[in-house]
């Protein structure tokens, strides 16, 4: 009998280990904990954060890991999941374009709390991130770009597997526990996107993490389920994807995901879908002078998943904005960026950019409709003057992929100002990069808090 999905992954992640791993793989996975920890700490005062604090502390009094930079402990799952909403409320944290969702934001949370609890090192957290990411990515590649299209959040929709693949790595789970929890996560799998620019977004996150790891606990305690949940008759694919093949090939051990599509590190705290806009925005205004009251016009083409994506045409606070093509471009020239001082609530309703907004107009461009539903997020910008000058752009591709990466000096000064209010912030990112000497987490999560 051949094998399934999940019985490939347990076969994978039980024949898997550190030493197995490519030093280059390794250095990515170091980039994304500290991508994901200065993301975290920038957005751990969120009033998503705070929310689910009130609930976590509604709901269990164990302490068995940190919530960042708030002093105090939770349950696994719920700590977990907290973290997960602080990384991912300012959607600043890295996106891979296998799922077309962010990784790290349902994988790091699950290694850091169970390294915790289970009082393990740097080397166990980068072999749990690398099988998690490994796992999520192969099984999405199966089922993408269907699901997208479909409407699923696919950071949580495929999270929830990585979720479970990193807990399993950390909590030595057997082959039959794994293959059960990724079973019961095929049922815990959800998120949809109209749930975008809304608190919820983020929560998907922290939802993945704790379903993760409350899918392998359920496992450990007998629950069992379906071996073929992924790939059979009314399965994941076919529910999600409306894809039935009956059989999948994961490819486990011909090419690791993270050396071939690598992962996206974000210059902007806003969905990517707006990022080559924002690009190209902020070329043209230097280049051609621009003030915001000399255009008449700009007309935006963007592909296939942009208008998914960014479902906010006129947004009227910083969550909303976030998922605004026009928010975007209208920011980059009339503030001259689009980082964290501009994605505010004052920011966002001030009445001039408002106005400002009602100039630009969205569409899907025709070169790029033929291109499918990619998730690099090609734009052009056709600028029309007051004074009947045109002006065009084109960006195929924004700063931060891997085709075209952030400096390392970038990535550090993106660390240290989300971290700034830290004290040691500096020791926190030399520790970071060298992750795999760290004999425990404690390490870290004492710079942290």
């Amino acid at each position: 009998m051949k094998e399934t999905a999940f019985e490939k992954v347990a076969k994978f992640v039980q024949e898997t280990s550190y030493e197995d791993l490519p030093p280059k793989l390794i250095d990515i996975i170091k980039m994304a904990f500290t991508d994901y920890v200065g993301v975290s700490v920038a957005g751990a005062r969120h009033k998503n954060v705070m929310a689910m604090i009130k609930y976590a502390k509604l709901n269990s009094k164990k302490r068995e890991a940190s919530v960042f930079c708030h002093g105090f402990k939770s349950s696994v799952q719920l700590a977990a999941m907290i973290n997960a909403v602080s990384s991912h409320s300012l959607d600043f944290d890295d996106v891979s374009l296998s799922t077309i969702g962010h990784p790290s934001v349902v994988i790091a949370p699950v290694c850091f709390t169970l390294s915790e609890n289970l009082n393990l090192g740097g080397k166990d957290m980068i072999l749990a991130y690398a099988l998690a990411s490994e796992v999520m990515h192969k099984l999405a590649l199966c089922a993408m770009p269907e699901v997208s299209q479909n409407g699923w959040h696919t950071t949580s929709v495929f999270g929830v597997f990585g979720a479970v693949v990193a807990a399993a790595v950390l909590k030595r789970s057997s082959k039959s526990e794994i293959i059960s929890a990724l079973g019961i996560a095929a049922s815990k799998a959800s998120g949809v996107r109209a749930n975008f620019g809304t608190s919820v977004k983020a929560y998907h996150a922290g939802m993945a993490c704790f379903n993760g790891i409350d899918s392998l606990l359920l496992a450990g305690c007998g629950l069992s389920s379906s071996p073929y949940s992924f790939e059979g008759v009314d399965g994941f694919m076919q529910t999600f994807g409306g894809i039935y093949e009956g059989e999948v090939d994961l490819k486990f051990g011909d090419t690791w995901d993270l050396l071939q599509n690598g992962l996206i590190f974000k210059r902007y705290p806003s969905c990517s879908g707006a990022h080559p806009a924002i690009d190209l925005a902020l070329e043209m205004g230097p280049k051609y002078g621009l003030n915001f009251r000399d255009i008449k016009r700009i007309d935006v083409g963007c592909s296939l998943l942009a208008p998914k994506e960014l479902n906010y045409e006129f947004p009227t606070d910083a969550l909303q904005a976030k998922f605004s093509m026009r928010y975007a471009i209208a920011s980059a020239l009339f503030y001259g960026g689009a980082g964290l001082g501009e994605y505010t609530n004052e920011k966002v309703a001030d009445p001039q950019i408002q106005e400002f907004m009602r100039k630009i107009y969205v569409s899907v461009d025709d070169e790029f409709k033929k291109l499918g539903f990619i998730g690099t997020s090609p734009v052009k910008i056709k600028i029309t003057l007051e004074n009947g000058e045109i002006l065009n752009g084109k960006c195929l591709l924004a700063k931060g992929n891997p085709q075209n990466p952030l400096s390392t000096d970038e990535m550090a000064s993106k660390f240290y100002e989300c971290t700034k209010d830290l004290g040691e912030n500096k020791r926190l990112f030399e520790r970071l990069n060298e992750l795999e000497k760290c004999e425990n987490s404690e390490e870290i999560l004492n710079l942290i808090s």
